[in-house]
């Protein structure tokens, strides 16, 4: 099957209000998001009540982004009851479509709103083109390809169906066949299959010998503890042209317990990449700052997962010691009022610094903070959460960030899932 060259969606992550808005304003073409329970596999993130539903889908239509919602866990007869009332809630509020894992909430969702489109999650781990024309017969109009595919594999899928594929470009990556992992539910009773993973496999671990208890045996050459099943990051940046020559219909970025300054920076980048291939796939090339944009957000150290091979020993990092990055969030902008804009901090700021606003469209700018005002005083540090106003060299929108570089190179962020 032929088919023509196609400008992909960019999917961002939702896990929260801030989060969302922040995908639409940095040029997400769809996010998907979850409401909060047992019925996606994002639990852990914010996600949104039943309450807060229709105005989160309301702002991404405005700003013409589409909303995917999550029913992807595979659940039990209990869990199973939660979602009719989520099928009508959606269905009411004319999502763009639901994704779903599990043939179960197919069929519920095909009884309660016929008309919606359906997605067929990553956990589904669709890895041949017979599966994925099988799923095309059951009425599901997109597939979210397994990332444990390789290049060639994608391309054959895409040649041999003519239903919807997505897959993913970025985030995290699990140890197991498509996500479908137990350890967090057999060390903590939390599943993952049903949105509770605890992240086991990011912790330290060393091998204990039976009759030896407390005496901790290495598991590599060096001393100490490894983290023995950390996989790095996906990140499929360096061989974006190859990507795009699949000729898939979704890009996605994983990230759902993500901050907005995470969503702005990776979205962003890939958004960037994206357009630049659309206007000329012969002289496309992968630019430096694109790369660097994607190390200034939280990450584990990257690899191409199994797109250009299957991964090696270098696919897991067994010194990890927390998520690194370059740049963390100074502040967010509220509004603009005259010269003046408004901003809320996020960390701790003071008179001097130096501070990058990241724009949602054309070139980042560098600036010195000075001359802050809060309550009608001039103010030299500033508070978390704090909100004062200073007059920029450039025009700002909304809804942008502000970041500040660590001052002493990467910074490490230990973190425990």
């Amino acid at each position: 099957m032929q088919h023509a060259m196609k400008k992909p969606e960019i999917l961002a992550p939702a896990g929260s209000m801030e989060a969302l808005e922040t995908a639409c304003l940095y040029g997400a073409d769809a996010v998907y998001l979850g409401i909060r329970g047992e019925t996606n596999l994002r639990s852990g993130a914010k996600n949104f009540s039943f309450d807060e539903f229709p105005a989160a889908l309301g702002l991404a239509h405005e700003s013409g982004v589409k909303v995917y919602l999550t029913l992807n866990t595979y659940p039990h007869d209990e869990q199973l009851r939660q979602m009719p009332d989520i099928i009508r809630l959606a269905a009411e509020n004319h999502v763009d479509a639901i994704i779903v894992s599990d043939l179960g909430v197919l069929r519920l969702v095909r009884s309660i709103a016929p008309g919606m489109p359906l997605h067929l999650s990553t956990q589904a781990n669709a890895v041949n083109s017979a599966a994925v024309n099988a799923w095309d017969d059951l009425g599901i109009s997109r597939v979210i390809l397994a990332r444990e595919l390789s290049r060639g594999e994608i391309a054959s899928i895409r040649g041999n169906t003519k239903i919807e594929l997505e897959i993913f470009v970025h985030g995290s990556m699990c140890i197991s066949i498509s996500g479908r992992c137990l350890i967090s539910n057999y060390l903590n009773a939390r599943d993952a299959n049903q949105g509770g993973c605890t992240q086991p496999c990011r912790w330290e671990y060393a091998l204990v010998e039976r009759t030896r208890a407390g005496e901790y045996l290495p598991v590599v050459e060096d001393d100490g503890f490894t983290y023995l099943y950390n996989s790095r990051d996906l990140c499929l940046m360096p061989v974006f042209d190859q990507v795009m020559a699949l000729g898939v219909d979704g890009l996605k970025i994983e990230g759902r317990n993500k901050t907005a300054l995470y969503v702005a920076t990776i979205v962003s980048a890939y958004c960037r990449a994206r357009d630049a291939w659309m206007k000329d796939p012969q002289g496309f090339q992968v630019q430096k700052e694109w790369l660097d944009e994607l190390m200034k957000a939280s990450h584990r150290g990257y690899f191409t997962g199994f797109f250009s091979s299957l991964p090696d020993t270098s696919g897991t990092n067994y010194d990890f010691k927390g998520y690194t990055q370059t740049h963390h969030l100074a502040a967010r902008v509220l509004e603009t009022n005259g010269e003046k804009t408004i901003l809320e901090a996020r960390n701790p700021l003071i008179e001097g610094m130096q501070l990058e606003w990241l724009a949602a469209a054309g070139k980042s700018r560098i600036f010195e903070l000075k001359d802050a005002q809060a309550g009608g005083t001039r103010k030299t540090h500033i508070r978390p959460n704090e909100v004062f106003a200073v007059k920029l060299p450039f025009a700002v929108r909304a809804g942008e960030l502000i970041r500040k570089p660590y001052s002493q190179g990467d910074k490490v962020v230990p973190k425990k899932a």
